[in-house]
């Protein structure tokens, strides 16, 4: 989406002279200018080139030789998270197409398999993935992911040793193998040339300047020292290693560093030869979770790349954390350290003893950069403000695999000003300037080690916590002496859950489970004291100032409901082009012209850089101030009273005076703050907003007021939450969703208002699939967490999923929101969910869950 919508559709075939400008006039213009050669910036000019869009990429060496050319090549139908499974899926089905039309791409595809450890939470997880893949494969046209068992491992890979190695079975996906990622590149880089793409190599970009009417002027620098400059709409940063040293000329951030990636390829074994001959084809991929690494065949021989344990791995010299990687430094690699694969080799050796007959050809360690949860910088620069049009496809831990969805995942974005599925896990907006350098460097040491173990539902790492300095420092304090289990928002820590008998000392991962958690009791207790009297939560929310003579229209053309009036507040969404569902604020009147606005924690990047992409040249002030102000919600039967006595006037606080979607400035205790009269949980409540500096001095208030207050944390109010029906943003409402099919209608949708999403709202046939409250049969202790099939029990197709789930302690219920076909649910079909590979028969829920 470009920053000024009248260049969005006139760029496509290129700018308008008009638009150029005089300073322009004398130099190249283009749509779109990407920075870097290797495989994701070939992908990139290719799938624009495919849009119509005209772009120039610019290289500063040859195609690939950063981290493209030392790249395995794995190319997998697999992906532990969601949507990620969408760009496997184009990869492999991409790669077979240009391979079938004869283009040569050495693309390998034997199949792959994933070897799951005999371990009762690496089988629950393995359960887990496979009923997910059973979404994607019912509901998106993606290929199956089959359970396998060792003896059908054993008839696909001949050469593998299972006795006594402790393998459950494995995850199978058929088609998948291995490419040749200079060959992909190519393949790549020569469509986008059919299609009028530009590939300038031996050229760097040497400088980025901000242009008055948000473009941006390019400076590029040949090998034989010729300068040029060339005008563009866009920049995408697709500069792989070189990522920090582009952001830097933009003045964007880029959270991620180098580090060091092994892998050894064996001299020939005979068996692998033997197998070729007879087959016709490899063997099939392997990765062994137990020994944290993959196995291919390389030639004749066996390539072993191994994701070392933290404690082993390396990064690439600190110093590269401040200067970026020397840009001399292409094809580049370290020095190979065998001994620091000897773990991994090991383990290799017990399940392919083979390995252990010949020797090791090649030990090849090299470069590659890494955001710090593994999942790549891909989107707008969160810095809209300062750096428009700016783009960011960079720091891919997995590019080759990822190189065809990525590229046409963000070209579509681009284009049409709005992504076609949600994937916030690798967008740069996750992002904020706690996540430094140092920080990252830490943190991808935990995400990389931590590789192949099972990732739980409720995972908790606590790598790289608290940031430093840690921002919100005495009340962290005070909840950590009371025993609070953290959580991480966004480089906030806040509540997950109370255990006094802790000390503060963090479980982490420790309680990480795919059933009802280790700490369930804990919870139970936080809900029945909250609900039976009253308690206190201290959440990290996004806040910002939206003010100007402009303000209103502004606010009211984002959101699809009426603005609240003044000393009121409204519960609102922004919504896309396409009417999918962006954020949820709270729109908080200060005034005529000046509004509060507070969001989700991870969220503040998010929507400031959303409002600056539509926000006027003139009129509007936006101010982030969520470092500013703190949040204390204070909820509960009793909580009306407490804060009514404590302001030495209750009578203010009565429901008549105080109503629901009320805000006012008080006082308590000599402490001023926002008080606004709204609850998530649905019980009685006020979310008190002080200054950052008066949140703990105001927690000791209240608590020494009246020490009957419990603490309670986000654990409590997801199941506060499910019982009441409340549908959370993030999963039940994420851009993957409609907001006619989440159920956003009535007073949160005025179709008579011009706000974005409405005309596609408008003209979009009745919901396919509807957003459902559901009680679950789960078996003992076993809850939906959401991504979990839903079934018509008649039939046995896929009619839906969840979204979400967790158990309702109050209420004694297994809950979750689902979408379900409209169909199904018109025609009254028996619904069942797949927890773990059993069917459990599900109902829909009409109206909240009573207490038991």
């Amino acid at each position: 989406m470009f920053a000024h919508s009248a260049l969005s559709r006139a760029t496509a075939r290129g700018l308008p002279r008009a638009a150029q400008g005089s300073h322009a006039q004398a130099q190249r213009s283009v749509s779109g200018v990407i920075v870097g050669g290797g495989v994701t910036g070939c992908a990139m000019l290719y799938n624009l080139a495919k849009r119509g869009v005209r772009c120039v990429l610019f290289e500063k060496g040859e195609l690939t030789c950063g981290a493209t050319w030392h790249a395995a090549g794995l190319v997998t139908r697999f992906h532990g998270g969601n949507n990620f499974r969408l760009w496997h899926e184009e990869g492999v089905d991409t790669f077979n197409a240009w391979q079938a039309e004869g283009t040569p791409l050495s693309f390998h595809t034997p199949g792959s398999i994933r070897l799951i450890p005999d371990e009762k939470d690496y089988i629950k997880e393995a359960k887990y993935q496979v009923g997910k893949a059973k979404i994607f494969q019912g509901l998106f046209g993606c290929s199956q992911h089959r359970l396998i068992s060792p003896e059908e491992i054993k008839a696909l890979h001949p050469l593998v040793n299972l006795e006594g190695a402790g393998i459950y079975g494995g995850i199978l996906t058929e088609g998948d193998g291995h490419i040749d990622p200079s060959s992909v590149t190519n393949a790549f880089a020569d469509r986008a040339r059919g299609l009028g793409g530009v590939i300038k190599q031996q050229t760097e970009v040497v400088g980025l300047n901000l242009l008055p009417n948000k473009q941006w002027e390019v400076i590029t620098r040949t090998a034989e020292g010729g300068e040029d400059r060339t005008v563009a709409d866009f920049v995408i940063n697709a500069a792989g290693l070189w990522c920090d040293v582009l952001g830097r000329m933009a003045g964007v951030r880029t959270p991620s560093v180098v580090l060091q990636h092994q892998y050894c390829i064996t001299e020939g074994i005979p068996e692998v030869k033997e197998y070729h001959e007879k087959h016709g084809h490899q063997l099939p991929v392997l990765r062994d979770l137990t020994g944290s690494f993959y196995v291919r065949d390389e030639r004749d021989g066996i390539l072993i790349g191994p994701y070392e344990y933290a404690s082993a791995m390396q990064l690439a010299p600190s110093e590269w954390r401040k200067t970026g990687m020397p840009l001399d430094h292409a094809n580049f690699l370290f020095e190979g350290d065998v001994e620091r694969l000897m773990p991994h080799l090991e383990r290799a050796m017990e399940i392919l003893p083979q390995v252990g007959e010949v020797g090791m050809k090649t030990v090849l360690n090299g470069p590659t950069m890494w955001p710090a949860d593994g999942n790549h910088l891909v989107g707008p620069a969160p810095e809209w403000d300062t750096a428009p049009n700016f783009w960011m496809a960079c720091a891919e831990s997995y590019g080759i695999a990822h190189s065809a969805g990525l590229s046409s995942y963000l070209s579509e974005w681009i284009v049409k000003g709005e992504p076609p599925y949600e994937l916030k896990e690798a967008d740069p907006a996750r992002y904020g300037a706690w996540a430094t350098k140092d920080w990252v460097a830490e943190k991808v040491c935990e995400t990389y080690g931590m590789n192949n173990h099972v990732h739980y539902p409720n995972e908790n790492l606590v790598g790289g916590r608290p940031v430093e300095p840690v921002p919100n420092k005495d009340i962290y304090e005070i909840l950590k002496s009371a025993g609070c289990q953290f959580g991480f928002h966004n480089g906030w820590e806040s509540a997950n859950y109370f255990d006094p008998s802790s000390g503060g000392e963090q479980h982490g991962n420790a309680h990480g489970s795919f059933d009802r958690p280790p700490y369930k009791d804990l919870i139970a207790q936080e809900c029945v004291s909250m609900a039976g009297f009253g308690g206190i939560c201290y959440w990290p929310f996004a806040k910002y100032h939206v003010s100007g003579p402009g303000a209103a229209d502004f606010m009211d053309r984002l959101v699809p409901n009426k603005l609240p009036s003044v000393g009121r507040c409204a519960l609102s969404y922004f919504l896309t082009p396409q009417g999918k569902i962006n954020s949820e604020v709270m729109l908080v009147r200060l005034a005529q012209d000046k509004f509060y606005v507070v969001s989700y924690p991870e969220q503040e990047w998010f929507d400031w850089r959303w409002m600056h992409m539509h926000k006027p040249a003139e009129g509007v002030d936006i101010e982030n101030c969520t470092a500013d102000f703190g949040t204390l919600m204070v909820s509960g039967p009793e909580s009306r009273r407490v804060l009514g006595q404590l302001a030495g006037d209750e009578e203010s606080w009565s429901k008549d005076n105080f109503k629901f979607y009320a805000w006012r400035d008080v006082e308590l205790a000599g402490i001023p703050c926002r008080a606004l009269r709204v609850s998530f949980t649905g019980e009685l409540g006020w979310e008190l907003h002080p200054a950052t500096r008066d949140v703990a001095p105001l927690y000791k208030v209240l608590k020494s007021f009246e020490p009957r207050l419990c603490d309670w944390g986000g654990a409590a109010m997801g199941s506060f939450r499910l019982e009441k029906g409340f549908k959370a943003f993030g999963s039940d409402m994420t851009k993957d969703h409609q907001a006619l099919e989440a159920g956003i209608g009535g007073k949160f949708l005025r179709m008579e208002k011009n706000f974005i999403g409405r005309d596609a709202l408008a003209s979009s046939p009745p919901p396919a699939r509807k957003l459902v409250h559901l009680e679950v049969s789960t078996p003992q202790d076993t809850d939906c967490v959401g991504n979990e099939s839903i079934f018509d029990s008649a039939t046995g197709e896929v009619v839906g999923f969840t979204t979400s789930g967790g158990y309702g302690y109050l209420a004694g219920r297994s809950i979750a929101f689902g979408y379900v076909a409209s169909a199904s649910l018109e025609s009254g079909a028996s619904l069942a969910v797949e927890v773990m590979g059993s069917l459990c028969p599900a109902r829909v829920q009409d109206g909240p869950f009573k207490p038991q």
